[in-house]
């Protein structure tokens, strides 16, 4: 992982600071802003904040990781629309960041990646994936919300999946390529 403040160079090429953090399966690398948080999640988007809204993101971006290993990335044909390969890959890595958290509350020893992890945790979590949801994105910038151009899903999908994740741990619980209605 690599964090940066203005503009960095990456695999995929220039990145600057409004795109946000983001994975580049070229480098295999995952790109962190430092000003995100602060004045881009919480301040243009009104996300509450809060100290598990790192490892939420992080655990995101390790999740298109993941998808790259699989294959999963290469699926990826169509980029804009509600019902677009793009936004099944983004849900799918929310899914991962949401059976992440719960794997990080045991490794099944008994030993706890996140000690302490509660349901306002959990609630900083859903409020991140909510605050960055396309539909939320689209109302806040004053414009109206247009479903062909998501990227990324609604927030009520990107809570959704990351639930989904979260309640049952399940790989094939976070199919969104194979799932009907996301």
């Amino acid at each position: 992982m690599s964090t940066f403040s203005g503009a960095t160079s990456t695999g995929c090429g220039q990145a600057s600071s409004q795109v946000g953090p983001f994975y580049c399966p070229a480098d295999q690398g995952i790109y962190l802003d430092t000003t995100f948080f602060a004045e881009v999640l919480e301040g243009q988007l009104g996300g509450q904040g809060g100290d598990f809204v790192e490892p939420y993101v992080l655990a995101h971006e390790y999740g298109h990781h993941v998808q790259n290993l699989l294959g999963t990335m290469g699926k990826v044909r169509t980029q804009r629309g509600a019902d677009s390969d793009a936004v099944r890959l983004e849900l799918q890595a929310d899914c991962y960041a949401g059976m992440w958290t719960r794997a990080a509350e045991g490794t099944g020893e008994g030993v706890a990646i996140i000690e302490d992890l509660d349901e306002g945790d959990i609630t900083e979590a859903l409020d991140s994936a909510k605050a960055v949801g396309d539909d939320r994105i689209q109302k806040r910038s004053g414009g109206r919300v247009d479903k062909e151009g998501w990227t990324h899903g609604s927030s009520e999908q990107r809570m959704r999946w990351f639930s989904t994740g979260y309640e049952t741990g399940d790989l094939e619980a976070c199919d969104t390529f194979s799932a009907s209605s996301l």
